[in-house]
């Protein structure tokens, strides 16, 4: 797939998710010196030292303190550490997990390091399963000797925690972060999150022998989609044995590696769904049958049901919907309808905006 492709769908995730924000790409987050910084919607309280580690910044990539990170230093950057937390919007953690590999496998300033601690699943502190994941690798290049990476979900939000150790052995480093996140103040009670299973591959790649075109326009969908991304985003689930059940029943897999950390995610090998993942800060764009246009069909039975194929953009503060197809796209077909910007519909999923906005030339 051609990096020129990639490259342009990045950008233009990127201009969604920082749409909100008042001038550039990220601010920084206002810190108190020697104070511990509280992320305001989870709870989640960090210190300034983290693991013997000074803070030297902090900054906000998506408006409203959703897409937070934190840096620490020690000495001249002999060690470092940085903590993220960003909002939960698709995927799961495994899915978040194996994007965030994906960057460390492939940055040249490790220069592409051998695992040595492989991927395996925590009982993170003040939970109750084994809902996060953690691996350590060894760089064959370059002057550090360990890095690694752990993620898990609290609540409504992911938080991410790299670590590198010019020093430090992978077994050294491994217990380094867990004594960071034992530092951390954590939310007493946190709703309970499926246990994490580290990504496989899936038994078989998708296969796209025909390739999709728009589907016929359709107002009405498009809005009831809108509609309904809406009202799932911004409800509140329910903790009950059912949910957590069903939510411990879903394993995630991934289609071969598309380049440029932008992979195909399945649950449970769906065909007819899937999650194209974006860098590593939960960026995703969801492909599958148009929920509006099953609602509609629901209320006109003396009509065929027509076949439509929604593509949305899941960022920080909302949702965009893409110029539906007439089958299931390929990626490539995906990210060229997103490069161009053929939106049709833009949902906010964070704030008291309630309003849906439509491209009327797409209607």
């Amino acid at each position: 797939m051609p990096s020129y492709w990639l490259k342009i769908l990045l950008a233009t995730l990127c201009a969604m998710a920082i749409a909100s924000l008042p001038a550039a790409a990220q601010q920084p987050l206002p810190l108190k010196g020697g104070k511990a910084w509280r992320h305001k919607h989870s709870g989640i309280a960090v210190p300034a030292i983290l693991g013997g580690a000074a803070r030297v910044q902090g900054m906000a990539y998506a408006a409203d303190e959703l897409d937070v990170g934190l840096s620490y230093v020690v000495g001249d950057a002999a060690e470092s550490m940085s903590f993220y937390v960003f909002r939960k919007t698709n995927g799961a953690v495994p899915v978040w997990f194996a994007q965030a590999q994906w960057g460390i496998e492939n940055r040249d300033t490790f220069g592409h390091p051998a695992i040595a601690i492989a991927a395996q699943a925590f009982t993170p502190p003040n939970q109750s399963t084994a809902s996060g994941l953690k691996a350590v690798y060894e760089p064959r290049g370059g002057a550090y000797r360990s890095t690694g990476v752990a993620m898990l979900q609290v609540g409504d939000w992911y938080v991410k925690l790299r670590a590198s150790s010019q020093t430090r052995s992978p077994a050294g480093l491994s217990q380094w972060m867990d004594a960071a996140l034992a530092q951390i103040q954590w939310p007493r009670e946190i709703a309970v999150a499926p246990e994490a299973v580290p990504i496989s591959d899936c038994p078989a790649p998708l296969s796209f022998p025909i390739a999709a075109k728009d589907a016929p326009k359709n107002g009405g969908a498009d809005m009831m989609s809108g509609l309904l991304s809406m009202a799932a985003a911004q409800s509140k689930t329910t903790q009950t044995p059912a949910t957590v059940a069903a939510l411990a029943a879903v394993r995630w897999c991934r289609d071969p590696d598309l380049g440029g950390n932008t992979t195909i995610y399945r649950q449970n090998a769906d065909s007819e769904n899937y999650l194209l993942a974006v860098g590593d800060n939960g960026n995703g764009i969801w492909v599958g049958p148009d929920p509006g246009a099953k609602v509609i069909a629901l209320t006109e039975k003396d009509k065929p049901a027509e076949l439509r194929f929604a593509i949305t953009a899941l960022t920080a503060t909302q949702n965009i919907g893409f110029a539906a197809q007439d089958r299931l796209p390929s990626p490539q077909r995906v990210m060229e309808i997103v490069a161009a910007n053929r939106r049709v519909t833009a949902v906010p999923t964070w704030g008291k905006n309630k309003t849906i906005s439509i491209n009327s030339d797409a209607l």
